[in-house]
């Protein structure tokens, strides 16, 4: 019996520590962030002109994303999204909203991405990589999953635009 139950201890302890999360989050930081650099072809400032222009296609109020801009070199701006939830009648209701800053640097035939400050709009910074720590003794396990699926699906599609965006010249 101690047996059993010694066994089923480790394997349940091994699940819990293999479980990967979908936010990564910076190592020194210790905070949510996506980030990489990418290989495009062409000088820096055809690369910014480039995200310039997707960054315009991409977001309503361009001009209020974008905090800086440095010409063939950097873009930065924050913007947000709203986290939702669907009822038991099946109707989705709008939550609360994910902020988050980006940062766009430009070298020649290649450009790095930054997405930092990822948080839940509350009282208090509250870093959505929280959403995933299940011992948390205020973690909501139906609707923190449903906000981190969300949120990884966002800077999925978020991500593979700017790559596309940035591989056609500005027209």
């Amino acid at each position: 019996m101690e047996s059993t139950l010694l066994i089923l201890l480790v394997v349940s302890s091994f699940f819990t520590f293999a479980q990967e999360t979908q936010i990564p989050v910076n190592e020194e930081t210790q905070l949510a962030e996506y980030a990489e650099v990418v290989d495009a072809a062409g000088t820096a400032s055809d690369l910014y002109n480039a995200a310039l222009a997707w960054i315009n296609e991409y977001y309503p109020n361009p001009n209020g994303t974008i905090n800086s801009k440095v010409a063939g070199e950097s873009i930065e701006g924050k913007s947000r999204f709203k986290v939702k939830l669907t009822d038991k009648k099946g109707r989705t209701i709008a939550q609360s909203y994910v902020n988050y800053s980006f940062k766009l640097e430009f070298n020649v035939h290649r450009y790095r991405y930054t997405i930092f400050k990822i948080n839940w709009q509350q009282s208090s910074y509250f870093d959505v990589s929280r959403w995933e720590d299940t011992g948390h003794p205020r973690y909501e396990a139906e609707t923190y999953p449903v906000y981190v699926q969300q949120t990884v699906s966002l800077f999925d599609d978020y991500i593979a635009a700017p790559k596309a965006g940035v591989a056609k010249p500005p027209t």
